[in-house]
């Protein structure tokens, strides 16, 4: 049996593939272009909260309120899906800024700030996440919550410190070079998206996965 050590780290390493910060970097850098950078880098440290909430939220609820409102993970994946393809299609044509989540907007401050949605939810903490982080909740003694929440902190952080730097490495990138791994990027966000959605379709439909 693993030791607790060792199921947190793998729970770990699992949940960072799944939620993947790296792969999102151009669509963070997309949002929040117009911000100055310590918008970004509070942007960035929002983005890291708003993940560890969520997921958290998933862990201990997402069960329940899913049974509430009659929904199953299957219809959440295909949902998501189609959200993360919109915003792939977006990305490819250069027509990312229409699907931020919401415009920039000037704060009581007068700083500008960014949306949450749709980066935070559902493309880092989406339906492969959330699936995960359900599945893996069980805890029956106090001790095992170390290996339910502390892979959840340490995503969380890793996402909020990849964003981070990458705010402070966008001023050495020329703009080609972001457009192009904008475009690259929209490429591997859609086939993300196919195979979410593909997730979905066979857990709606279990007849699919056996078909040949």
């Amino acid at each position: 049996m693993l030791s607790i050590s060792a199921l947190t780290l793998k729970k770990t390493i699992a949940l960072l593939v799944l939620v993947g910060p790296v792969s999102m970097v151009p669509i963070f850098l997309a949002a929040t272009e117009g911000l100055d950078l310590p918008g970004k880098l509070r942007f960035a440290r929002t983005i890291g909260t708003s993940v560890t909430l969520a997921l958290l939220v998933a862990t201990f609820m997402g069960m329940p309120i899913l049974g509430l409102l009659g929904v199953s993970l299957g219809a959440m994946q295909v949902g998501g899906g189609v959200i993360v393809l919109l915003l792939a299609i977006a990305m490819v044509l250069g027509k990312e800024s229409t699907f931020k989540g919401a415009p920039l907007v000037n704060t009581e401050n007068g700083v500008r700030e960014a949306a949450i949605v749709p980066l935070a939810i559902p493309l880092l903490a989406g339906p492969a996440a959330f699936s995960y982080v359900m599945g893996n909740s069980a805890w029956h003694r106090y001790t095992d919550l170390i290996h339910v929440v502390a892979p959840i902190l340490i995503v969380g952080a890793a996402c909020w410190i990849t964003f981070h730097m990458a705010c402070e490495a966008e001023k050495k990138i020329h703009q080609s070079t972001l457009d192009v791994v904008e475009r690259v990027g929209g490429f591997i966000l859609a086939a993300m998206a196919v195979e979410m959605m593909a997730a979905g379709l066979r857990g709606l439909f279990p007849m699919l996965s056996t078909a040949t």
